[in-house]
C-alpha cells in the first residue's frame, strides 16, 4: 500500500513538473470585419476577388466557412470590428457570425472602432477624443457595459487571465485620458477588461511608449498592452514595394522600441491597395512568411498566463485597404498555407 502511494505521489509530481514546465503558447488572430452586404460592396471601391463573390456578413454560412478557413489557416480567433449597438458590425456578427454551426472553433473579441463611437460625442468632428467631456466618458461606459453584458460571458470569447479582451482603435486620438478613467469606467461596468491599445504609430512622438500620448505614465503603461493596427503612411511607401520591405525598414525599428517597454502585439500586414489612391504595398505567401518571421524575433513580455505573445493580423477581410489573408480568386487559400506553415500550426 505504502508503496503504491508512493507511486501516485510521484506521479502527481512529475505531472505537476511537466505542466509547469509547458511552454507559454502563442496567440495568432486576424482582424474580421462583418459590414459587408450580399451582392453590394459599391460602398467603397476595392480591388481583387474574394472566393466567395460578393458575400454579405450577416450569412451564418459565410461566417462558417470563415471560421473553417482559419482554423485551418492555424488562426486562434477573430478580432472582430465593433461599431455601436445599432451599427451594421453589431447586427450582422449577431445574425451571421454567432449563429454559424462551428462559432465555437475559434475564439473572437472585439476591436472597439473609437473615432466612429467617441469622436463628434463632444459636438466636434476633429479626429480627437476628449475625455475630459462628460458625454464621451459616458458613451465609452455604456458600450463597455453594452459589450459586457451582451458578449464577455459567452465562453466563445477571448480573455487573457479571465478578463474579456478589447482593442482600442487609434487610442492615439485619446485626449485627457488617463488611468483613473479607465478604473471608475471598469469599476461601473463591474468587469476589468483586458485592453489592447492601438498606440503605437509610425510617426513623431508615438514612435515611442515614453513619448506616446498614451503610452507609459510615470514610467508605467497606461494599458495592457499595445499594438499598432495599421502602420501604414503613403509618404513613406515606395510606390510598389513589398509589403515585407517596409516593415522591416519603417515599422520594426518602432516594434522594437514598444517591445523593450510594453506588452507589445506585432501586426501581421501582408499587403496593402486602398481603393482612395493611396501608395500600393506588394505582398506574396513567401514574403508573409518572412514578416511573420521577423515579428517573431522581437522582445517579448508575456501577455498572460499560459500566453507567450498575440500577433495580430491586419486583415482576414479588410477589402477596401486591400491587407485581406481570406482566400480570394488570385492567391487562393495560399496566405493561409503560409501562416499555418510560419506559426508551425
Amino acid at each position: 500500500m505504502k508503496r503504491l502511494l508512493a507511486s501516485l505521489l510521484l506521479l502527481i509530481v512529475v505531472a505537476s513538473n511537466v505542466a509547469a514546465a509547458e511552454p507559454p503558447r502563442d496567440l495568432v488572430l486576424a482582424y474580421y470585419y462583418p459590414w459587408y452586404l450580399k451582392g453590394d460592396w459599391t460602398r467603397h471601391g476595392y480591388f481583387g476577388e474574394p472566393t466567395l463573390g460578393n458575400y454579405g456578413t450577416d450569412d451564418p454560412q459565410i461566417a462558417e466557412q470563415h471560421i473553417r478557413w482559419g482554423k485551418e489557416a492555424g488562426l486562434d480567433g477573430f478580432v472582430v470590428s465593433w461599431g455601436g449597438p445599432q451599427d451594421m458590425t453589431d447586427k450582422h456578427f449577431r445574425a451571421g457570425y454567432l449563429k454559424s454551426e462551428n462559432s465555437a472553433d475559434l475564439k473572437y473579441a472585439f476591436i472597439y472602432e473609437s473615432l466612429g463611437r467617441l469622436d463628434g460625442a463632444d459636438g466636434k468632428t476633429n479626429e480627437r477624443i476628449d475625455f475630459s467631456n462628460r458625454r464621451v466618458v459616458r458613451r465609452f461606459q455604456e458600450d463597455l457595459a453594452y459589450l459586457n453584458k451582451q458578449f464577455c460571458g459567452d465562453d466563445r470569447y477571448l480573455k487573457v487571465d479571465g478578463r474579456p479582451v478589447i482593442v482600442l482603435y487609434v487610442t492615439r486620438t485619446f485626449r485627457n485620458f488617463n488611468a483613473e478613467i479607465l478604473k471608475k469606467i471598469e469599476e461601473e461596468v463591474g468587469q476589468k477588461f483586458y485592453f489592447i491599445a492601438d498606440e503605437s504609430f509610425i510617426l513623431g512622438e508615438q514612435k515611442d511608449p515614453a513619448t506616446a500620448e498614451n503610452g507609459l505614465r510615470d514610467g508605467k503603461p497606461l494599458f495592457d498592452a499595445y499594438t499598432a493596427y495599421n502602420m501604414f503612411e503613403s509618404d513613406l511607401v515606395k510606390e510598389g514595394e513589398p509589403a515585407v520591405d517596409y516593415m522591416r525598414r519603417e515599422a520594426i525599428p518602432v516594434f522594437q522600441t514598444w517591445s523593450a517597454e510594453t506588452v507589445f502585439c506585432p501586426t501581421l500586414m501582408p499587403k496593402y491597395h486602398d481603393f482612395r489612391g493611396k501608395r500600393t504595398l506588394t505582398g506574396t505567401p513567401a514574403e508573409y512568411k518572412s514578416m511573420v518571421a521577423m515579428m517573431q524575433a522581437l522582445p517579448k513580455k508575456p501577455v498572460g498566463h499560459g500566453i507567450g505573445a498575440i500577433y495580430l493580423i491586419t486583415s482576414w477581410n479588410e477589402w477596401w485597404e486591400g491587407t485581406t489573408i481570406e482566400p480570394d480568386t488570385t492567391d487562393g487559400k495560399a496566405f493561409l498555407e503560409a501562416n499555418r506553415e510560419a506559426f508551425g500550426r
